[in-house]
């Protein structure tokens, strides 16, 4: 027990000095399980169980250099914190940070799961699992955005770590010490985890004769987090959106329209909350709404408008390109073969 207690430290302190080459080994690993597919017996398992450990690898690295970070900072200001919550977003309370690595776990392994259900338990198992690992993930996603800052929740629930900035700024400090700590103190503000209430500090008031009384930009980028209840309707909206889908779709059928449009409308109705008080919402929500609209495009290889006219338009296009484009034949023909198991997998359930 003491030999594994020793190799994990020295795993961690290896992925906390190199973020660079921890990035490529997980890189490769998912490549492995892109390069598995149809290639064994049982691959579809096989290679989403390698996709699922490539993952959760990132999740936990992400955290070993997070918690690396935070206590090289441990003995700088205060005014770090809200750098630190830039690079891994930890707002709310330890429950909620806790709650937010289940849940990216359980997104992480949620296609695993279903496809070892269907193997073990035929198809009604696996549609059992997916409605039990629907309601843990509402139920987690509700509780978050109760007891916590957050007003619009991210997929994954815990967005991984930017080692990019981390990196760079890694770089920054160990070059200009001075010039970080100069801007460390431009910081006037902090926000209480638990409350999210913004608070200005004292070294931060200006003179007497110099006081507007009126918030500045920083503290006013913070207060934006602070938002009206029709966004948060919007969220539970966009929160409740897979379980009524996977009702209408038990009651219609998968391949029905009705549970596509009813979908599709609940799509556009939180966005359209969302996007009326846009003005509102901090810069990191509206990157994430960006998302979900980019994400409306999957709806033309869902079903049934794949099947009526996504699929016919496809198979045309890749003909096409294994046709008259040289050496392209040999990415065309897997991709022919593959796409309708990836749709039948990937895009029956709109949790994302």
């Amino acid at each position: 027990m003491e030999h594994l207690k020793q190799v994990i430290k020295a795993y961690e302190k290896w992925v906390a000095s190199n973020p660079e080459v921890v990035c490529d080994v997980e890189t490769t690993t998912k490549w492995v399980s892109y390069f598995i597919a149809g290639r064994i017996s049982n691959s579809s398992v096989v290679s989403e169980l390698v996709y699922t450990l490539s993952n959760i690898m990132v999740l936990y690295n992400d955290r070993i250099i997070h918690n690396s970070r935070q206590l090289a900072n441990a003995a700088k200001p205060a005014n770090d914190t809200l750098e630190s919550e830039e690079l891994l977003d930890v707002s709310g309370s330890k429950i909620c940070y806790r709650l937010k690595v289940i849940l990216t776990t359980l997104e992480y392994c949620e296609v695993f799961l279903e496809i070892s259900a269907k193997r073990v338990f035929s198809n009604r198992g696996k549609w059992i699992i997916i409605a039990i690992l629907q309601t843990m993930k509402a139920l987690g996603r509700y509780f978050i955005l109760i007891h916590s800052t957050e007003r619009i929740i991210t997929t994954p629930t815990l967005p991984t770590l930017n080692r990019r900035i981390f990196t760079k700024k890694g770089n920054v400090s160990k070059s200009s010490g001075n010039n970080k700590s100069a801007l460390n103190a431009q910081s006037y503000a902090y926000k209480l985890k638990r409350s999210g209430r913004v608070v200005r500090r004292v070294e931060g008031a200006p003179p007497l004769h110099c006081r507007s009384f009126k918030l500045n930009e920083e503290i006013n980028e913070m207060r934006r987090e602070q938002v009206p209840k029709i966004l948060i309707q919007a969220e539970y909206i966009y929160i409740a959106k897979p379980l009524i889908h996977l009702a209408a779709m038990g009651m219609f059928g998968q391949k029905s329209w009705k549970q596509y449009i009813l979908a599709l409308m609940m799509d556009l109705a939180s966005i359209n909350m969302y996007q009326k008080n846009r003005h509102l919402m901090t810069k990191r929500q509206q990157l994430i709404l960006s998302h979900r609209c980019i994400n409306l495009l999957l709806y033309i290889v869902r079903s049934p408008v794949y099947e009526r006219y996504t699929q016919s338009k496809l198979n045309n296009l890749l003909t096409f390109a294994t046709n008259n484009i040289p050496i392209v034949k040999m990415l065309t023909e897997p991709l022919k073969e593959y796409i309708p198991h990836w749709q039948n997998t990937y895009y029956y359930l709109w949790s994302t």
